[in-house]
Parts: structure tokens; C-alpha cells; sequence
């Protein structure tokens, strides 16, 4: 049986990961659920989270996904997201910032977001921000 697959991570501007890798654990809208190599075939939609990968030497690695769709194959698990980071990339200060709007757009105070567009931004930035601290 595989113990590994490639892992590819894309967003509308670059591609954020390819890897190979021992497993990952995926937002999906349902939950999140985990692959391992040999995973049966499998289409999905994402939500904004956290994705956790561990590499062939068991690191573990975390990106942001803005949410989009993953295509689970036996040898491949493809990642196609609205908008992804890998951890250390985030600017932590900047993802606190939009937390903050948002939680002042719930709140009712001036701000040009809608409530379902702050609720959208609320949770990105938790997941940005909890993806930046697990990397640390």
C-alpha cells in the first residue's frame, strides 16, 4: 500500500503547494476530514480554514485556504482555493486588523462591510490568524 501522494495546492494567482506528502487534514463544508494515500476518488467543496499537511519526514505544515474545491485521488490530492497562504507567509498584524473590522461591523459601527460579508471576514481572519500561530 502508498504511503505517499502529491499534494498541490493552487489559488487564482500561484501555486502555494507541491509536495509530496504522508497525509492531510482539509476544511471541508461538512467538516473536516483527513486523506491518507490510497484515499477512494473523491470531489469536494472547501470552507475557509485551516489545511494541515504532514511531509515524508512527519513535519507538519499549515496553509490558510480561503475555501474552493479538492479533487482526493488515490496518488493525488488537488487543492483549488479561492485565496491560499502557507503559514509563514501571513502577516499575523494585518489578518488581526480584519478580525477587528469585522467584529466592529457585527457590532453595528461604522463600516463598509455588510453582516454577512463581516461574518465571511471574521471567520478568514481566525483562520489566517490560527493558521500563522500553529506555524510558530
Amino acid at each position: 500500500m502508498p504511503t505517499q501522494f502529491h499534494l498541490s495546492v493552487v489559488a487564482p494567482d500561484r501555486s502555494v503547494v507541491e509536495e509530496s506528502v504522508a497525509s492531510i487534514v482539509a476544511p471541508g463544508v461538512e467538516g473536516y476530514f483527513g486523506v491518507m494515500a490510497g484515499h477512494v476518488p473523491v470531489i469536494t467543496a472547501l470552507r475557509p480554514g485551516l489545511l494541515e499537511y504532514s511531509d515524508l519526514t512527519t513535519n507538519r505544515h499549515y496553509v490558510y485556504i480561503g475555501g474552493g474545491f479538492a479533487e482526493v485521488q488515490a496518488n493525488k490530492v488537488t487543492v483549488i482555493a479561492d485565496e491560499a497562504e502557507k503559514a509563514p507567509e501571513i502577516d499575523i498584524a494585518q489578518a488581526e486588523q480584519s478580525l477587528e473590522a469585522a467584529r466592529r461591523a457585527l457590532r453595528g459601527e461604522d463600516s463598509s462591510l455588510t453582516s454577512v460579508e463581516a461574518v465571511i471576514e471574521l471567520e478568514r481572519a481566525v483562520s489566517r490568524i490560527k493558521a500563522a500561530r500553529s506555524a510558530r
